[in-house]
């Protein structure tokens, strides 16, 4: 009976081990599971790069698989020339649409949460000082219905029914700086990793 219990801590324990399901160096091309995305992106030298371009107006998103409940999502970000801000978007199945969204400006972070889809709804949002050209780290943690992120010292908070819904894909992306292109600015994220810590 012991080993019995013994065994079934041992297989509990292991099951909540957090565990990494994406970790993303950027110094080759982007692989198929980054399918769909807008303006311009490139990844070189450890630096994932994207700018926006082309006639539609739209900042630059660059959109991944990745099924998530509850995990981590960890990540730097730079905002260059004229970028405003950076996002980071979770969305569930096409017919879902978005989820959750992550803003990150260099005066101010907001929780973003779309109940249903076309529907907005800010949850939360925090002044912070966070200086353009500079990389900032964020890490996202989701925990049923709650979504916490630390964007450097900066802590910002939320929860809502949406949030534990599950995640299909996310998006880096942001505001670039205008339909200039990379004149005006550009988005740059590096050391991408996420951990799932469903059971």
């Amino acid at each position: 009976m012991r080993l019995l219990g013994l065994l079934l801590v041992a297989i509990a324990a292991h099951a909540a081990e957090p565990k990494i399901i994406l970790e993303e160096k950027f110094g080759q091309e982007l692989s198929k599971d980054w399918f769909w995305g807008l303006g311009t992106w490139s990844a070189k030298d450890g630096v994932l790069r994207g700018f926006e371009s082309g006639d539609r107006r739209h900042g630059p998103v660059k959109v991944h698989k990745l099924p998530l409940k509850d995990g981590i999502v960890e990540c730097d970000f730079r905002l260059i020339g004229k970028a405003s801000f950076a996002g980071i978007i979770f969305n569930g199945s096409q017919d879902r649409g978005h989820i959750c969204h992550l803003v990150m400006t260099t005066k101010e972070l907001r929780i973003l949460a779309h109940p249903k889809k076309g529907e907005n709804k800010e949850l939360a949002k925090v002044p912070v000082q966070l200086p353009p050209e500079a990389w900032h780290h964020v890490r996202i943690v989701f925990s049923g219905d709650k979504l916490e992120a630390t964007v450097d010292d900066n802590v910002i908070r939320a929860s809502d029914p949406c949030i534990a819904e599950e995640k299909l894909t996310f998006g880096l992306g942001g505001e670039s700086g205008g339909p200039t292109g990379e004149k005006a600015g550009a988005l740059e994220f590096r050391r991408l990793r996420v951990t799932s810590t469903s059971p």
